[in-house]
Parts: structure tokens; C-alpha cells; sequence
């Protein structure tokens, strides 16, 4: 399940192992009780997707789009799927749509598993709460969705179902969404509103959503793209910050959300060479172009959140390398936020002893996710231990990020 602008349409998917005559979409307001007769009836697009392994497995996909809902309301729905004149419907579900209150909620992290999911059980049980209006994966899922002829896809998202079924999916790609040119995340996230944005394909996208303006770019143009990918990834996404500035004074809050850091303190190569290729761009010395730091400082991007590396780090808001604040009012620039630290096989990725750069502001190298409280003037941002025993632990950071409702139009009299 997925959202458009201000939850004022919701997208449904879902998948099925043989070929179906309809896809269906049944909704309804939860205060009419689980089994109204008034209900809201659709059918969706379909097509076959089929891996590119060797046994080329088809699967088949569905995809149904709500008409345009009422705020502040919870519904039930269950999707359906008609065969002749058989229909085999889903359990119930529920979703909500945006409140009239201009705060919400949200649920962010990154690199989860089909095994070793540490922190997906917690995220599922505040899911059901219908305090958090979405949750952000910051790449990498299922490790990976192509294994095993696409079997292992399934066992994913069968596995996430009772998340992604409860509270909409706005995501990233990441490395491990690769296999047969994304071909997995294209087709089983179709639901992520690319179109809407002026996107070719589930890779880039963007959204608006009371005050904030959340974008996922995807990163991996660097590693698995050609220059001309590159280009026309950086070109959309300085036209789609460039748009977001114009509203600053509706959408105060900006984040680019992706798959790989450009600011973290790890010794591999994903804190130093690929960190260096992305906010510079390919290339050597001053050869360089295509890179995305300058445009998430030209347009005064709030956040950088990424996964990837699989631990969490918070860091001061940073340019070029150096701190630009050790305060979180009225930045002036973004901070990176990494929180690749779901739980996968891999494990959590330690720090060293250090010394670590002087942006880093706070580590943490076992199991978690956060959640963000947003505002239009503030973002209050958690960070929950999970356990690999299965339990919640403590709050590992709590932070609060602030800027005047003025910010931005005093800033833009100061740049003219």
C-alpha cells in the first residue's frame, strides 16, 4: 500500500501465483463496522511479471488506485481476486487518511531481511496504532528479492505483509534491489507515486504531505548507471527541489531520502570513495560532475537519510566535509541521518574506536528504526533499541530539529 499527496488517494497491490480474470478493491469506513454494506468497489490494472532467472517465473500483479477519500478517517479494506465467477477475497485491513491536526508521524528505516528482521515485529505492532501515517525504507530489502527465481520476493513481502498492509510504503531502492536492472522493486513497488512526479519508474519519486516535502532518489545511478542516467537523475531532482522551494512557506521540511551515505564514519569504502562519488560526482580531481551535494545545498534540504551501512549515526548538519552548526535551529545545512540498522544477515556494521570525523554528532552499532514527529516548525526524531531477542529496548537518541516559521523568506531576502 502506498499514498499520493496529502493521502487523498491510496494505491493497493498485490500479488497472485496464477493468472486472474479481475482484480478487486473493496473499502469502507471503519465506523460502519467490519461488514458494511455500503462499500466503495474498484477493479485495478494487471500484468505478468516475470523474473529474469532461468525458469522465467511468471508472477501476476495488481494494482488499485482509491477515488478520493475523506480526511481524518479510518477505513477496512480487503482486496479481491475474481476467477470465472469465483471471488477469493483477503482478510481485512485498515488504512487512515491524513488528520486535520498539522502535525503527524512517521515510521523510517532501512536494509531489512527476510531473516534476521530484528526490528520489524516493533515496527508492525506500531503500525496497528494508526499513529504513523507512513513508513520509509531506506533501501535494501528482502536480500534480495530475485534470489531463488523470485521465490524469495514473495517470502518477503508475505513476511512484511502485515506492515505494508497497514501503513503505506514510501521507500528507496537500494544495491541489493539490482538483480535484472531493478526489475523486482520496479514492478512489485509500482504503487509509489513516480508518475505524479514526473518519473519514469518506482526509482525517484516525490511527495507532499502536510509540511513536509519527502523525496526518494536513488543512488545507485552512481554504481549501476550510465552518464546519462546520472544526468537525468540529478536534472530531476533539482527540478523537483526546485518546485518544492517555491512552497517552502506550505512544506517548510525537506528530506532526500536514498540507499547510500554521503556522510558516515565507517573505514570502508561506502564512507569514503562511494560517499565521495556521490556528493561530487564520477570523476577525478576537479574533473568531476553529477554530484549530489551542491543541489541539496542550493535548495536548504533538511535531511539526508540513507541505510546501506547497517548501524545508525546522526551527524552535525555538515558542507564540504565540515561542520557548519552544532545547533539544529534554523540550520544551515543539512544533516545526514543513516539508519540501516532493521536487521538482515549480515548483521549490524561496528564502529572502529576512532577518532571519528567531527561531524558525527552521535553512533550506535546494534538493531533499531526511528520515528519522526513532524510539525511546522519542528521534527522530533527517536531512535528505538531493538533487541535481537525479539524485545523493544530503550531509546538510543532523541533529538529535535527547529527552524522560525519565518526561516526560509528571511533567507531568500538574504540570498537576493
Amino acid at each position: 500500500m502506498s499514498l499520493l499527496d496529502d493521502s487523498k488517494f491510496f494505491r493497493i497491490q498485490f500479488a497472485t501465483l496464477e493468472e486472474i480474470d479481475e482484480s478487486i478493491l473493496s473499502y469502507w469506513p471503519k465506523n460502519h463496522g467490519r461488514h458494511s454494506p455500503k462499500k466503495t468497489t474498484l477493479t485495478g490494472k494487471d500484468w505478468t511479471f516475470v523474473d529474469g532467472g532461468s525458469a522465467q517465473r511468471e508472477l501476476y500483479l495488481h494494482n488499485i488506485q482509491t477515488k478520493k477519500l475523506k480526511p481524518n478517517t479510518k477505513f477496512y479494506y480487503q482486496v479481491g481476486a475474481r476467477k470465472a465467477e469465483s471471488i477469493k477475497w483477503s482478510k481485512i485491513y485498515e488504512f487512515h487518511t491524513a488528520s486535520f491536526k498539522k502535525d503527524f508521524s512517521f515510521i523510517a528505516t532501512g536494509d531489512v531481511g527476510a531473516c534476521n528482521a530484528v526490528a520489524v515485529s516493533h515496527m508492525m505492532e506500531y503500525g496497528k496504532t494508526h499513529k504513523y501515517d507512513f513508513v520509509t525504507i531506506a533501501g535494501d530489502q528482502a536480500y534480495n528479492m530475485a534470489d531463488f527465481n523470485g521465490t524469495k520476493g514473495d517470502e518477503y513481502l508475505n513476511f512484511m505483509q502485515d506492515l505494508f498492509a497497514n501503513v503505506p510504503y514510501l521507500g528507496a531502492v537500494g544495491n541489493h534491489e539490482a538483480t535484472y536492472n531493478f526489475s523486482h522493486y520496479k514492478n512489485r513497488f509500482d504503487i509509489v507515486p513516480f508518475a505524479e512526479s514526473g518519473f519514469s519508474n518506482s526509482m525517484m519519486y516525490s511527495i507532499n504531505y502536510k509540511s513536509l516535502h519527502l523525496v526518494s532518489f536513488s543512488t545507485e545511478i552512481y554504481f549501476e548507471g550510465s552518464d546519462e542516467e546520472i544526468q537525468t537523475g540529478i536534472n530531476w531532482l533539482e527540478a523537483d527541489l526546485a518546485k518544492a522551494n517555491e512552497q517552502r512557506d506550505k512544506r517548510p521540511w525537506i528530506i532526500v531520502m536514498t540507499h547510500h551515505p554521503i556522510y558516515c564514519s565507517g573505514n570502508s569504502e561506502d564512507c569514503t570513495t562511494k560517499a565521495k562519488t556521490i556528493r561530487n560526482g564520477p570523476g577525478t580531481h576537479n574533473q568531476t560532475k553529477g554530484g549530489i551535494e551542491e543541489i541539496l545545498l542550493k535548495y536548504d534540504v533538511d535531511i539526508y537519510m540513507s541505510g546501506h551501512v547497517h548501524n545508525y549515526e546522526r551527524t552535525y548538519p555538515v558542507a564540504h566535509g565540515k561542520v557548519t552548526s552544532t545547533s539544529y535551529h534554523n540550520a544551515p545545512s543539512f544533516f545526514q541521518l543513516v539508519i540501516g540498522n532493521a536487521g538482515q544477515p549480515e548483521g549490524p556494521s561496528a564502529f572502529e574506536d576512532g577518532p571519528f570525523p567531527d561531524y558525527s554528532a552521535f553512533r550506535y552499532d546494534s538493531y533499531g528504526f526511528s520515528t519522526f514527529k513532524v510539525t511546522p516548525t519542528s521534527l522530533h526524531i527517536i531512535h528505538h533499541k531493538a533487541n535481537p531477542n525479539g524485545s523493544m529496548g530503550s531509546i538510543i537518541d532523541y533529538f529535535t530539529v527547529t527552524k522560525d516559521a519565518d526561516h526560509h523568506k528571511k533567507k531568500k531576502k538574504c540570498d537576493s
